[in-house]
């Protein structure tokens, strides 16, 4: 396993190479405390990147950048009364500034369709972080259009992704029928579609991430607001804890999420 010193070396981007070094960092975004190394490394890769003139990875990268950033505040938040304010703040503001910066690419002709397109959820997150719910709504349904439309497994399983967003958004609009029953469908075709099979199949890290994201965060509202759906919150954290293991085991993996799934549960004693 890479070390953090090695972070700080430099690095030759070839084409060749690009592939794993993204995947790498995808890798190393999850692990808990990693941002602050990791955010200024995605910076010099995309530097280099934007040499090359590839468009669509410097964009995925301010993606890598916004993801890393977002982490930042979730660890803050779950603390509670040990958060860090000054960490929170600054990722709030990195989630700003990428989030300007890659709404600026939408226009591009250049940029590879689905790298625009996901552009929509990073926008709809910034928009949840200044509760502006209908706002998020819309921009998560843009970018899902395109994942409806396309018939690739390898690109439709995005639209999971989205759907469970749009399902949050609705349930922090106060549409709480209309936000679960939209959660539970798409956490059955996390189950029963080709596209979640497929993404099950090549990326089971990914699949148990998205999956439970919507499952914890739905119960967490559901809880709250102690609504005729609230009895559905126990089993989908149950769910969302049985799923957070890789199959050989490792559960390490999942650290930001089992963070969030402890603080979900502890709302079930309120119920």
């Amino acid at each position: 396993m890479e070390n953090k010193e090695s972070f700080l070396q430099p690095e030759t981007i070839t084409k060749e190479t690009l592939p794993s070094i993204l995947a790498e960092i995808a890798s190393e975004r999850e692990k808990k405390g990693s941002s602050e190394t990791l955010i200024p490394r995605i910076r010099r890769i995309r530097e280099q990147v934007g040499k090359l003139g590839d468009v669509s990875t410097v964009v995925q990268l301010y993606q890598e950048e916004f993801l890393s950033a977002s982490h930042m505040v979730i660890e803050e938040k779950s603390r509670k009364y040990k958060a860090n304010p000054i960490r929170m703040a600054k990722g709030f503001l990195l989630m700003r500034d990428t989030s300007k910066t890659m709404e600026k690419y939408l226009t591009n002709e250049n940029l590879n369709p689905v790298i625009k397109a996901r552009i929509y959820r990073f926008l709809g997150r910034y928009s949840e972080q200044k509760r502006q719910y209908n706002k998020s709504e819309s921009y998560y349904r843009q970018g899902l259009a395109y994942f409806d439309s396309s018939e690739k497994p390898e690109e439709r399983f995005n639209r999971l992704e989205f759907l469970g967003f749009i399902s949050y958004s609705l349930l922090k609009q106060g549409r709480i029928d209309e936000g679960t029953y939209q959660a539970l469908l798409t956490l059955k075709d996390f189950d029963e579609s080709e596209e979640g099979k497929w993404l099950k199949e090549n990326s089971y890290q990914t699949w148990a991430v998205w999956k439970s994201g919507i499952e914890i965060r739905t119960a967490e509202i559901l809880l709250s607001k102690k609504t005729k759906s609230t009895y559905l919150a126990p089993k989908l954290l149950s769910d969302s804890e049985k799923i957070l293991r890789m199959p050989d085991g490792n559960t390490e993996i999942f650290r930001l999420r089992l963070d969030e799934l402890d603080h979900a549960k502890k709302q079930l004693k309120n119920i």
